[in-house]
């Protein structure tokens, strides 16, 4: 499994024909009762993502620096870094098919790794992109998680783009595993018009945060303000 994930990155690295990256600065209350929480509330997150295609597929990864003034809350950091890597190779590449009409637009293997200085996992699997009408981008991936904190798992992943006329668009993802659920979703507005730059450098809004624990039956609920650089 190692060996196939270290395969998909270093294509990944080599063969890109298309990317974008942004940086996001986001501010919530976060006093829930979850992992994701704060002893103070507050909580500031940088964002920085990555998106690229290539030849056989496409990569995602992204990098989150998490700052709360009075500590995390079930520890006393202040800062925290997590992040995820996410390549996926085309099957209907590989085999010279056509993207299809139909539902299912085009099949992949799909790997992925989690980190922090905590906690790492990694995944492995199925995933696809769909054709769902309003939908310019809709992606879900089925993968076996294995991880060094809590039981191994199945994750259940998908990744959605809706635009909203001119300049709103909605995007965001869903993880669905046997014992938690977290879905994190983006109303934005495009800014840049505004102050002479090029349409969708900068964008404004506000992020949905959602996170569920099963064994603990524990939510996590916050409405964050957030802008967003593109480049």
């Amino acid at each position: 499994m190692k060996r196939a994930f270290i395969i998909s990155a270093l294509l990944a690295a080599q063969l890109s024909a298309f990317s974008t990256t942004n940086i996001q600065y986001l501010y919530g209350n976060f006093e829930g009762p979850t992992f994701l929480d704060t002893q103070s509330g507050n909580k500031q997150t940088v964002t920085i993502e990555h998106y690229r295609t290539f030849e056989y597929g496409d990569l995602f990864t992204f990098a989150d620096y998490v700052h709360a003034l009075k500590g995390l809350r079930f520890t006393d950091k202040k800062n925290d870094l997590y992040g995820e890597f996410s390549p996926r190779l085309s099957l209907n590449k590989i085999a010279d098919i056509a993207p299809s009409e139909g539902l299912v637009k085009e099949w992949y293997t799909a790997f992925q790794y989690n980190g922090s200085s905590t906690y790492h996992a990694w995944l492995y699997g199925i995933g696809s992109d769909l054709n769902i009408p309003g939908f310019s981008v809709f992606g879900l991936n089925l993968y076996r998680k294995i991880q060094d904190v809590g039981i191994d798992t199945y994750q259940l992943s998908a990744n959605y783009y809706v635009p909203l006329g001119e300049r709103w668009h909605f995007e965001g993802f869903s993880d669905w595993t046997t014992r938690d659920f977290l879905s994190q979703n983006q109303l934005l507005f495009d800014l840049a018009p505004n102050i002479g730059i090029s349409k969708g450098k900068l964008e404004i809004g506000t992020e949905w945060h959602y996170y569920h624990e099963n064994s603990y039956h524990s939510d996590n609920d916050v409405f964050q303000a957030m802008i967003k650089y593109v480049w």
